[in-house]
């Protein structure tokens, strides 16, 4: 049997799983990450990465700027992603 043309294909996109690595759920876990600190700076909060994963700092501010009792430490999970035993001593090592 020939190989196949790209002219054969429908719309000649050819081979898309190269073009697109990153799986669905990897997607989503950035998506649901960038929206809450969109979130966050929409309220006027402060809101830093602590490291790669979902971790957040959040300060709260109010109207005027002064900050709002003390930082909380925030862990952004999509899905039904449950918390691990190791990111819950993680977060017990970053309290302030």
């Amino acid at each position: 049997m020939p190989k196949q043309s790209v002219d054969s294909r429908p719309y000649g996109f050819g081979n898309t799983n190269r073009r697109f690595t990153k799986q669905s759920r990897k997607v989503a876990g950035d998506l649901a990450r960038d929206r809450f600190a969109f979130n966050q700076a929409m309220k006027g909060n402060d809101c830093a990465k602590i490291c790669k994963g979902g971790d957040f700092v959040v300060q709260e501010r109010d109207f005027f700027g002064a900050e709002i009792g003390k930082p909380k430490i925030y862990k952004v999970k999509t899905g039904t992603s449950k918390v691990t035993e190791a990111e819950e001593k993680h977060k017990r090592q970053l309290r302030p």
